[in-house]
């Protein structure tokens, strides 16, 4: 099985131990993943949300060598069942880990992360190989903020106090399928406004469908249909 050049060296830390791996695997294949919110606005169509990036994934399949004197082994290869009890030992301790590629001529990579998959297997006729698939997912820090309670000697009362953090961004809801709003007036049959059906005050309910283009284009809950500026949007 052929590896990547050496010119590309791939190690993990471990709790402060930088292992190497003993062959370069064929292909690394890294995901960056988003969670970008696509909605239906009335008038417009679809609309996409842009949100933060979601956590970065990086997996391989790769062995494990018996045969250490291989052209293809990096020097300072172990036994397969030393990698394997680095895995393993990451997994069961919850260990964070750092993930580093150097690429000569090319840009590194350097990222602190977690083992969220390995597995094994044994192949027919490479008995003493240790075959593996690997995935490793960005572990970004988070930790509580620390907070001092100060008694004010004038009344004895306790106070805290803590750095702010920065203020969340409020998201403002739109107009789409599922959207959760509060109704008034009256609702009617179809979109085309044929004849009203019963009147909504303060009716709390979700769209269930958008017609753009109709006189009543948005049909709510299991009533009917009203207009948009009928409906103060909540969700």
């Amino acid at each position: 099985m052929a590896g990547l050049k050496n010119h590309c060296s791939i190690y993990i830390v471990f709790s402060g131990k930088k292992v190497k791996l003993p062959v370069n695997p064929e292909e690394i294949k890294t995901e960056y993943p988003t969670d970008h919110k696509t909605y239906d606005v009335i008038g417009v169509g679809q609309v996409a949300v842009p949100q933060k990036p979601s956590l970065k994934a990086v997996s391989w399949d790769g062995f494990f060598p018996a045969n250490r004197s291989e052209p293809y082994v990096n020097s300072g290869a172990k036994s397969p069942e030393y990698y394997v009890k680095c895995f393993e030992k990451a997994l069961k301790k919850k260990q964070k880990c750092r993930l580093i590629i150097s690429r000569s001529g090319l840009h590194d990579t350097n990222m602190k992360c977690i083992v969220s998959s390995f597995e094994t297997q044994d192949k027919g006729g490479e008995p003493h190989d240790i075959y593996y698939s690997l995935e490793l997912l960005e572990y970004r820090p988070y930790s509580p903020k620390t907070v001092a309670v100060i008694t004010d000697p004038d009344t004895g009362e306790d106070t805290a106090q803590g750095e702010a953090g920065a203020p969340r961004p409020v998201e403002t809801p739109v107009l789409r399928v599922g959207a959760s709003v509060i109704v008034n007036g009256e609702y009617w049959y179809s979109s085309y406004g044929a004849a009203p059906h019963k009147t909504a005050n303060n009716l709390s309910t979700t769209v269930t469908r958008i017609v753009s283009g109709n006189a009543y284009p948005v049909h709510v809950g299991n009533f009917g249909w009203v207009q948009e500026s009928q409906l103060q949007i909540t969700g």
